[in-house]
């Protein structure tokens, strides 16, 4: 009979794929669906379209959110020793549990700081990198990351939006006129949800999602902000850990290099703008 192939073993072979498939294409893929919508949206501003475009982008930034939750989870879960292979953790989360306040309170995250130290993002910083980018300061790079992921993105995510983002990824309770339903609510889309603060949860809110222009482009923002440190994030990990990968099955050596890609610019740009920040 062949030898059963492990669950460990399967993580063994997907942890290097995945990460870097992250980094160079998947983790792209929230900012492509948002920037599409902005495309087709600016194409024909119509004020269907517009309802439709904010509706789509609160999608895709609570999404962001979750995989935010996900794969910072899963790192700390790795660094504490939890799991052999991040990716394990990716495979197996459960979206209560990546809430980032949960998450943080969890983990006993309680500073940008103290998320640095849990991920172990100093182990990463490889003694090429100075050499590799002279101009980029890494260990700047990933604490700016950490401040946006536990200050900006925290706050960002809020109970009640969450509650709006599941009703909205199945299509259900949305309404094009919040306001139709109650006049104190603006001219814009909404989503009927449960009342989180009444018990028993029996009565509902409407939870308006503002489409002014600088709404639209603040969440469009932060979309790609989202999904730009993500990549990464990973692109870092894998860096640190796989450099025979790397050069063996992508010919990227030194690893650091990887950010070179050109499916990577963006994310390079962003990190040098971190790095750039006084």
């Amino acid at each position: 009979m062949p030898d059963r192939i492990t669950p460990q073993r399967v993580h063994e072979q997907l942890d290097p794929n995945f990460f870097t498939d992250y980094a160079r294409f998947s983790g792209a893929m929230r900012h492509y669906v948002s920037k599409t919508l902005e495309d087709s949206f600016k194409q024909d501003p119509n004020e269907i379209h517009r309802r439709l475009y904010i509706i789509g982008l609160y999608k895709e930034e609570y999404a962001a959110y979750e995989d935010m939750g996900a794969i910072v989870e899963a790192f700390i879960r790795w660094k504490s020793g939890n799991l052999k292979h991040p990716v394990a953790g990716i495979l197996q989360y459960k979206v209560s549990q990546v809430v980032l306040e949960t998450l943080f309170k969890k983990r006993k995250v309680k500073s940008p700081e103290s998320l640095y130290n849990a991920l172990g993002l100093e182990a990463w910083i490889t003694p090429n990198w100075s050499s590799t980018y002279p101009g980029i300061d890494c260990k700047k790079v990933m604490k700016t990351m950490c401040r946006f992921i536990f200050a900006d993105c925290k706050k960002n995510q809020k109970k009640y939006g969450i509650e709006a983002y599941n009703r909205i990824k199945h299509g259900l309770a949305v309404v094009p006129y919040g306001k139709k339903y109650k006049n104190a609510l603006p001219d814009s889309p909404a989503v009927i949800i449960r009342n989180l603060e009444s018990q028993p949860r029996d009565s509902y809110v409407l939870w308006g999602l503002p489409m002014t222009d600088k709404a639209l482009n603040d969440r469009a923002t932060i979309v790609e902000f989202v999904q730009s440190t993500l990549r990464a994030l990973a692109a870092f990990y894998v860096i640190a850990r796989y450099p025979d990968f790397l050069a063996n099955q992508l010919k990227i050596s030194p690893p650091e290099t990887l950010f070179n890609l050109s499916t990577l610019s963006d994310v390079k740009g962003l990190i040098q703008q971190a790095s750039d920040k006084s």
